[in-house]
């Protein structure tokens, strides 16, 4: 049995993409490629590693901006 942390998950990174084609809706920035499975699962069953490649996104929280600052109103 594979754990967990052993398994790339492709929707945690950076270079994954959603095309619009029905047949290939998965596609790697990186390697350039659309496929109709995960990037992750085509790269492993090509070469039989682990994508090399797997870089976790970087999630951006955006802050809230202070509306009222005290100015006048036009």
């Amino acid at each position: 049995m594979k754990k967990i942390s052993d398994t790339i998950i492709c929707r945690n990174c950076r270079y994954l993409f959603i095309t619009h084609d029905k047949f290939r809706p998965w596609g790697c920035s990186n390697f350039g490629f659309k496929s109709p499975k995960l990037p992750s699962h085509i790269v492993l069953s090509t070469t039989g590693m682990k994508c090399a490649y797997f870089k976790k996104k970087d999630l951006l929280i955006k802050k809230k901006r202070n509306r009222n600052r005290g100015g006048r109103l036009a």
